[in-house]
């Protein structure tokens, strides 16, 4: 593999796409063996061994162990007695995996072709790539640790299971800013983070009839995210890159703290006229009020600009002023089905919610705004009959006659979208909460007697509909979404295509 880059060694280098010479192979073993005894305790183990070409000599193996413990209560002498009893069962478990997700290729210094009309004797030249080579890359490590009780009771009238676990991630693979180096970012093994919390898993078969069958099912999950370490940095700033270079972060991983904090701007309202003075054909904030010109650009400040809180008091909106305006880890996750079946007539429901999280509307702000870009779409939030405007459209003029101005504007409910750059405000962060029926299916099957005179075993007509309605407040798309793809991240919403409403009418027949 590390002998691939040697067909750069001659010829006319030209652009391509292919990921020439990055080696993408992995190779595994695995071994597993049980032992249960008096059919009360059991125990098993696990080893595993992964080789992978995405790390470099003498990092590419991991091994990773797993072991797991349970003792069938129920099955003990002393509960023999106690008939409610089906089943009671103590699990432990203790396992460890590894991850590569990564590009291929980072162990590696990546060049590609361009084309450059300023060396002489030169048409197409070879460009380092932005991602600095790291040789020293291995494996991410996932150690996991659960304590369940599984229970049964009262002829599985009730049963289900409750979970503790305690999850930690060590050498997280993070695309790591390096500036000053020449290269943008470098692959690292840099952190590590803890999931802890709380599963509850029940179901309830409420009636079991030969005509009349009813079963409810679900689960609810409660999980904390900390950041427990960051390779000696207390902070790590992170952005989705939905802007281009407009916005130089809009995540903050914090040592001590969760995932999932976006940074930005707090939004106060509208800046009026009475806030700004007209002298010499230009409009000047009023002494002893905020100035934003080095946020919305000094010629985009004008009446009708959204008006941003000054956190620190000193008068002059900046990055010192953003701060902490949401985050996208939910409080709870979970799910729950109904099944019932009466005469012939078959029902299954399947929803899942989360609840407590903030979703990072990117589309919100970015059709809100046309700072810099040309020719682009709006949303209707922004509509004239809406937003605030400087321009007289009786005349074609900017106005500068307070008066006019104010008049012109004043059933306004929403600020200009004229920036000199596209920013991150709470405006774009949403309550992401949310009830989706994921699939619902009902069916009738023929009764036995008229499938026999059939000479058939099984006749079944059914319609399943997927996706059919998503109770939420968030505005977008879909609210179960999280497109930007990377762990320091989660939770943005732009251009994400939305869940399609699907249905499939079909027949089972049995011969």
């Amino acid at each position: 593999a590390e002998d691939t880059w040697n067909f750069m060694a001659s010829g006319t280098p030209f652009s391509n796409s292919r990921n020439i010479g990055q080696p993408d192979a992995m190779l595994s073993f695995f071994g597993r063996a049980n032992y249960t005894l008096l059919d009360r305790y059991s125990v098993g183990a696990t080893l595993r061994a992964d080789g992978s070409s995405r790390f470099g000599p003498g990092h590419r193996w991991g091994i990773f162990p797993s072991v797991a413990v349970s003792w069938d209560i129920a099955n003990e002498p002393f509960m023999k007695n106690v008939g409610w009893i089906d089943q009671l069962k103590f699990r432990y478990s203790y396992g460890t995996a590894g991850n590569n997700n990564i590009p291929s290729g980072q162990i590696y210094a990546l060049y590609s072709a361009s084309t450059t009309a300023q060396l002489a004797d030169l048409n197409s030249v070879w460009n380092p790539s932005s991602n600095m080579p790291n040789p020293a890359l291995t494996w991410e490590t996932a150690i996991t640790q659960n304590v369940g009780l599984d229970f049964s009771f009262l002829g599985s009238r009730i049963n289900g299971s409750i979970d503790y676990y305690d999850n930690r991630t060590k050498d997280l693979l993070i695309q790591f800013p390096i500036g000053g180096t020449g290269y943008k970012n470098q692959y690292q093994n840099r952190a590590s983070i803890r999931n802890h919390g709380v599963e509850f898993t029940i179901n309830l078969p409420i009636i079991h009839k030969k005509d009349f069958d009813l079963n409810l099912s679900g689960n609810i999950a409660y999980n904390i995210n900390k950041v427990l370490d960051l390779g000696g940095l207390d902070e790590i700033q992170a952005t989705t890159g939905w802007a281009s270079s407009h916005i130089s972060y809009d995540y903050k991983v914090t040592k001590g703290e969760s995932l999932g904090s976006v940074y930005g701007y707090q939004v106060e309202g509208i800046w009026q006229v009475e806030d700004f003075d007209y002298i010499d054909g230009k409009w000047v904030v009023k002494q002893g009020l905020v100035s934003q010109s080095d946020v919305l650009g000094a010629k985009y400040f004008l009446p009708g600009s959204i008006k941003l809180k000054n956190q620190n008091d000193d008068l002059v909106i900046n990055s010192d002023d953003m701060v902490k305006i949401g985050n996208t880890l939910p409080d709870f996750t979970g799910g729950f089905s109904i099944n019932a079946y009466l005469y012939g007539f078959d029902l299954s429901a399947n929803f899942n919610y989360m609840v407590g999280n903030d979703i990072y509307n990117a589309n919100r702000l970015r059709f809100t705004n046309i700072s810099g870009w040309s020719f682009i779409n709006v949303s209707d939030e922004v509509s004239l009959d809406k937003r605030w405007t400087s321009i007289d459209w009786q005349t074609g003029n900017m106005f500068t006659d307070p008066v006019a101005y104010a008049e012109a504007n004043k059933d306004a409910t929403m600020w200009s979208p004229v920036m000199q750059k596209a920013i991150v405000t709470d405006y774009g962060i949403e309550d992401g909460s949310f009830l989706r029926l994921q699939s619902l299916t009902l069916g009738y099957s023929l009764p036995a007697k008229l499938i026999n005179k059939l000479h058939l075993t099984k006749f079944r007509i059914y319609a399943t509909g997927t996706n059919l309605f998503c109770l939420t407040k968030y505005s977008g798309y879909d609210p179960e979404v999280d497109c930007r793809r990377s762990a320091l991240t989660p939770g943005c919403d732009f251009s994400a295509y939305p869940k399609a409403i699907g249905g499939v009418l079909g027949v089972n027949i049995g011969f």
